[in-house]
């Protein structure tokens, strides 16, 4: 269900914010730049609709949706981010940036999304595994170094997806 609401959402807010950029704003703005501009904007800040939860006791399985869909929004709008950016840097004609087709813009729309979840999802099933050993090993009072070992895994998913691999690393430290 997160998946289903957040992206598309996302893109569509992306889409409706870079058409009033483009339309209303009065700076002329070539519209890939307007559409880099609303990924930036599009993502959501859960804080008001998580405040508003707790005030009228909103079940917990739905706080806990509303919390995974912002999560999710953060990367797509990263990864709606990086794909317009691109584009918009390669109109510029200054050795940046690259244009996509449509299919090559879902593939690595895909890719760095599905990839970067992926890649999360092996980085935890490893983190797990580890924490698991750690456990087993280390007295209550070492649990610092299963703090430590959390992060750490962590940053070096961020920087296994977003550096080496060119998929998203906001997706993989959610997933």
């Amino acid at each position: 269900q997160l998946v289903i609401m957040a992206f598309p959402m996302v893109l569509a807010g992306a889409s409706l914010t870079a058409l009033v950029a483009y339309y209303v704003f009065p700076y002329s703005w070539p519209f890939m730049l307007c559409m880099t501009f609303g990924s930036i904007l599009s993502a959501t800040d859960p804080v008001a609709v998580a405040a508003l939860m707790k005030e009228v006791g909103a079940p917990p399985r739905l706080k806990m949706h509303i919390s995974g869909e912002s999560m999710l929004n953060d990367g797509s709008a990263v990864v709606f981010y990086t794909i317009f950016s691109n584009i918009f840097l390669y109109g510029l004609d200054i050795g940046l940036g690259q244009t996509y087709t449509v299919g090559e813009g879902f593939a690595l729309f895909f890719r760095m999304s599905l990839g970067g979840a992926a890649l999360g999802i092996a980085f935890g099933l490893g983190l797990i595994t580890l924490l698991y050993y750690l456990n087993r090993r280390l007295d209550l009072e070492e649990n610092v170094v299963q703090v430590a070992t959390t992060a750490t895994v962590a940053y070096l998913s961020f920087y296994t997806a977003e550096i080496s691999c060119g998929m998203s690393g906001v997706i993989s430290v959610v997933m």
